[in-house]
Parts: C-alpha cells; sequence; structure tokens
C-alpha cells in the first residue's frame, strides 16, 4: 500500500465535513477557499508567513469558518515505507496533521534548518496549487468547488524533532507521498532520519 492510499480516508473525510458546512449554506452565497485580504485589499498573511486562506464563508455577510473533525480519523495502514524512510502512520484530522521528522540524536543547526525549509518550501508548492492536478475525481455535484491546495504549516525543532503541523487543505494525498520522497532524498543526501509520524498526539 502506497501512503497517499493509507492517508485517502482523512483526505475523504475533511471532504466530507467542507461539503456538509456547504451545504448548510445557501448555493449562491457559498465562498470556499478564498485568500483573505486585509481592508486595504492587501494579502493578510498567517504566521507561518502564508497567505490566510479559510475554508468556508457566507458571501452575504463575510462570515468564515474553519472546519475540524471531532475525533481522528484511521488511516488505511499504521506503517509504509517511502525510499529510505519509514513513516508511522497514526489516526489525525487532514486540517490539522502533525509531521514529525525524527532524527538520530540531536541534529546539528544546518541540518534542521534544512529540513524546516524543505517543509515550508512543500507547504508553500501546495497552497498554490503543485499538487492539485493529482486531485481524485469525486464525481458528486459541487465537489469540483475545492481547489485541491494546502492551506498553512507550523514548524518547530523539538530536542530531536522537527515537528509539523500542517492544514493540508484540499491538497490531495499524493502530496504527502512526495513530500516524503523528498525527505528520502534528505536522508540520503544530509542524514538519516530515524523516521517519520504523520499524525497522533499535536504536542
Amino acid at each position: 500500500m502506497t501512503l497517499a492510499e493509507a492517508l485517502e480516508p482523512l483526505h475523504r473525510s475533511y471532504l466530507r465535513r467542507l461539503d456538509e458546512m456547504v451545504a448548510r449554506l445557501p448555493e449562491e452565497a457559498v465562498l470556499t477557499e478564498r485568500t483573505t485580504r486585509n481592508d486595504d485589499g492587501r494579502i493578510a498573511l498567517g504566521e507561518a508567513g502564508l497567505p490566510l486562506r479559510f475554508d468556508v464563508a457566507d458571501a452575504r455577510d463575510g462570515h468564515t469558518w474553519e472546519v475540524h473533525g471531532a475525533r481522528a480519523d484511521e488511516p488505511l495502514a499504521r506503517e509504509v515505507r517511502v525510499g529510505r524512510v519509514e513513516v508511522r502512520i497514526e489516526p489525525g484530522n487532514w486540517e490539522e496533521l502533525p509531521l514529525v521528522c525524527v532524527f538520530d540524536g540531536k541534529p546539528l543547526r544546518e541540518d534542521a534548518e534544512d529540513l524546516a525549509g524543505l517543509l515550508r518550501g512543500f507547504a508553500v508548492f501546495a497552497w498554490y496549487g503543485g499538487f492539485a492536478g493529482t486531485r481524485p475525481a469525486r464525481g458528486a455535484a459541487g465537489t469540483d468547488r475545492w481547489t485541491g491546495r494546502a492551506h498553512g504549516i507550523r514548524v518547530e525543532l523539538r530536542d530531536n524533532e522537527l515537528w509539523a503541523v500542517l492544514d493540508l487543505g484540499t491538497c490531495p494525498p499524493a502530496a504527502m507521498e512526495a513530500l516524503c520522497a523528498a525527505l528520502s532524498g534528505y536522508c540520503e543526501e544530509r542524514v538519516p532520519l530515524a523516521y517519520v509520524r504523520i499524525g497522533g498526539r499535536l504536542s
């Protein structure tokens, strides 16, 4: 089983939550995955420097909603391998998904910074729709309103672990497969990782 296949239930459950939220609004009032702008028209930036993008908004009054699952969604597999990387998968939510890169010991500063840059670069690429073309067809009416783009990322180093919390938005699971392939390349060119964890606790 591929990593994308293992993570597909998390992605599908998030899309279902979005569809349920949209169904509460009149069709003509629905705004989805729009970039947030300040009063002066400039793009509002989030804490990681990426432009803010909300899930759903009401065009009548500008009210916005961020969808969050009440419980973690189960993956189809708990462990897969992507190149040199052992990926351990725990239940989680697509819209707030931890990705923890565990080093074999405390990393050198430059190795940690390079890995953080890789993760942020992935988020920027995904934010602008770099993986949108890999979205699986859903077929149901209105499902083409979702852009296939990520929404945000937070990254921090904790001892020998580099933590990222990803808001993957409607970005498809193939993106995570590509990210872990890049992490495999990092292990080859920089330093090996003990393993990568996706999902599970947020702190």
